[in-house]
């Protein structure tokens, strides 16, 4: 299940993992519309899942969902009188389970979503739109519901603690997430606290609508500017060491002088895809690239970071105990393609290194 969204007080219910692979998921979904409530749940429960309750604001969300314990809580980000991000805040004084928002492509909304992320929020997905049907946003659900570790109780995670890996020669920075990544890089990134001067690219499997919000959210926490790459294929040059975000839908493409987006097939079932950036990059600039890989399902990013392996690069992955999916991190470290796999917090003091090496130089 998802991990507690950081620490609870005392009288907070436990996190639940899944009973068995077979049993029910039991399911509370917080929407103010009562026919997106409806036509939400009825596709759960025909996947055979169960909605435990359906509950119209954040106000009964926060009276209800501790005695519910529910499996997972689907929220609403924008709602009359007390929205997601308030109930978020309030509920984790109580609750610690899994909360994932869902959030309209308005201004508002993405907004918001960081907000409920800061608040306490696991992740968000978005809503329906013309490209995204209510469908696919149950297939996603599920999905990333299934990513998650269904051992009751702690499990053993593989750690490589590596006594010293490479900092200085470093000259550019490919980190890749997929499910949870948006609160994992917004902890990482409030950590560096240092301007850097070598590129760093930021490949989020993230929906088209939301990157440029999270990169401007990016920025504020780095102190630094951060930019979504154009996504009508504008070069953003090299030069002045550029943190850039993938477009949502789009490929990050890297040359010598330049990275753009363009759009192109999924990779691993997504885009923009870590394995296309890093493949480029690799190019550009082999055994002095460092590749960062945080919590996500799937293994999109494990093909660059073999590759990367071979010619010398620098491979760190987020631990199983940090990450809030150990798919993509995992299937490298289980790859034997790493130098180092390290808690979040590991990984920000490395990185901090790497740039302030990278700016002597």
């Amino acid at each position: 299940m998802w991990s507690p969204a950081g620490p609870c007080p005392k009288e907070a219910s436990p996190t639940q993992f899944p009973r068995e692979p077979s049993a029910t998921v039991h399911v509370v979904i917080v929407d103010d519309s009562p026919f997106f409530r409806y036509q939400l749940g009825s596709r759960i429960n025909r996947r055979g899942w169960r909605v435990k309750a359906s509950l119209a604001s954040g106000e009964e969300a926060v009276s209800q969902i501790p005695a519910l314990n529910p499996d997972l809580v689907l929220m609403d980000v924008v709602m009359p009188g007390l929205g997601g991000m308030d109930a978020v805040r309030t509920l984790r004084h109580h609750w610690s389970g899994p909360i994932v928002m869902m959030s309209a492509q308005s201004d508002q909304g993405i907004r918001d979503t960081w907000r409920a992320l800061d608040a306490g929020a696991n992740d968000f997905i978005a809503k329906p739109s013309a490209e995204h049907t209510l469908d696919a946003m149950v297939d996603a659900i599920i999905q990333r519901f299934q990513a998650l570790p269904r051992a009751i109780g702690p499990s053993a995670s593989p750690s490589l603690h590596a006594a010293k890996i490479r900092v200085a020669g470093i000259r550019c920075i490919v980190i890749g997430a997929s499910t949870g990544g948006p609160k994992a890089l917004s902890e990482l990134f409030s950590r560096l606290n240092v301007a850097p001067s070598i590129p760093i690219f930021i490949v989020q499997h993230m929906p088209a609508g939301f990157t440029r919000s999270f990169a401007d959210r990016l920025s504020t926490l780095l102190a630094s500017p951060v930019i979504e790459a154009p996504p009508d294929g504008t070069s953003v040059p090299l030069t002045g060491a550029p943190v850039v975000v993938a477009a949502g839908g789009r490929h990050l493409r890297v040359s010598p002088i330049a990275c753009w987006c363009e759009p192109g097939e999924r990779r691993h079932g997504v885009i923009p895809s870590v394995d296309v950036t890093l493949f480029d990059a690799l190019k550009v600039f082999g055994k002095d690239l460092a590749i960062v890989i945080l919590t996500g399902m799937g293994e999109d990013g494990s093909e660059g970071a073999h590759l990367g392996h071979q010619l010398g690069a620098t491979v760190v992955v987020e631990s199983k105990d940090s990450a809030l999916v150990w798919g993509m991190p995992g299937t490298i470290a289980n790859n034997g393609d790493v130098d180092a796999i390290w808690p979040l917090t590991r990984i920000g003091a490395w990185m901090r290194e790497v740039i302030t090496a990278g700016n002597r130089t």
